[in-house]
């Protein structure tokens, strides 16, 4: 630490920072992520949007509107992990040091990204970065302050989910879980953890990789001065929200891989939760399409069903 307990200025990053961006069917929030990186200040920062077999014109939209704009054109949805893998492997080739993964459907203030290389830089025992989140909708209201990987069962716990920033969360800290809404990742750390894990398909795969990060003995840094907007509803949250069943299904089976995986002792506790899950949003939220996807989901869970669901 510096005088008064100040972090000493980060060293010169060696080269750019690859943004690495997934867009799937969605190029209008892309491009208005990609204006807002325009925008980045403090580090050098190379975007890089991973098209993932979209449908709408993405590819051609975006390369109509950044010219200079790399665009790596999957042929099919791989899902989101493995998008964000082919961004990482060619990250990793052009020898860059850190890598930033960045939902399409957000917006990011112009010290983002150097803030959370900063943090990084000044803490070589962490592996990960994460930014301060807000509800696009809502401007000062948090989405993600910091989390915590789930303990029995549970999803994992945004910390200050929902609450108006007031500063109650703006010290750096270590935490247990980084979304991938926003996460910076050093390079060097992945020979120790791997790319990020690609069976879940969709959800809970920002869970898992820091899980491996934990287990690795690698710290992961909540950056407050880092903030970025995210285009989520809150209704999405609860089990009460008008969501697709099929994201039932996926984050239904994916806790359940998790457990299996990761914490086969508290899997019994995990799967009982998940029952009593599916029977609430039957009984208190009368939305039956829902329950029984999140009924199928633990049932593709404990059969260790993996990949994409119905593909």
């Amino acid at each position: 630490m510096g005088p008064a307990g100040v972090d000493p200025e980060p060293a010169p990053v060696p080269g750019p920072v690859h943004v690495v961006i997934v867009n799937w069917n969605g190029w209008r929030d892309t491009a208005e992520c990609l204006l807002s990186c325009l925008r980045l200040r403090g580090v050098r920062s190379v975007p890089v949007v991973v098209d993932n077999g979209s449908t709408d014109g993405s590819v051609g939209r975006l390369r109509g509107l950044f010219p200079d704009l790399r665009v790596i054109g999957n042929e099919t949805n791989l899902g989101f992990a493995a998008a964000c893998n082919v961004g990482i492997r060619a990250a990793i080739e052009a020898g860059a040091e850190f890598v930033w993964l960045l939902n399409n459907d957000t917006v990011v203030d112009p010290d983002a990204l150097a803030e959370l290389v900063h943090a990084l830089q000044s803490r070589p025992a962490a592996a990960f970065a994460g930014s301060k989140i807000y509800y696009a909708a809502q401007p000062d209201v948090l989405w993600f302050a910091g989390g915590e990987l789930p303990f029995i069962g549970s999803e994992p716990c945004h910390h200050g989910l929902d609450e108006t920033d007031v500063g109650r969360h703006d010290e750096v800290t270590s935490c247990g879980f980084i979304t991938g809404c926003s996460l910076l990742v050093r390079t060097s750390a992945i020979a120790a953890i791997g790319l990020m894990p690609e069976a879940y398909f969709v959800y809970w795969e920002d869970v898992d990789w820091n899980e491996r990060a934990a287990d690795a003995g690698f710290q992961r840094l909540y950056v407050p001065a880092s903030r970025v907007w995210h285009k989520v509803s809150a209704s999405s949250n609860g089990p009460s929200g008008c969501r697709d069943p099929l994201v039932d299904r996926y984050c239904m089976r994916n806790a359940i891989l998790f457990y299996r995986w990761h914490r086969p002792l508290r899997l019994p506790v995990a799967v009982l939760r998940g029952m009593l899950r599916t029977l609430k949003i039957l009984l208190r939220h009368r939305q039956p399409r829902r329950s029984q996807a999140a009924f199928l989901g633990l049932i593709d869970g404990a059969l260790g069903r993996t990949g994409r669901i119905g593909g």
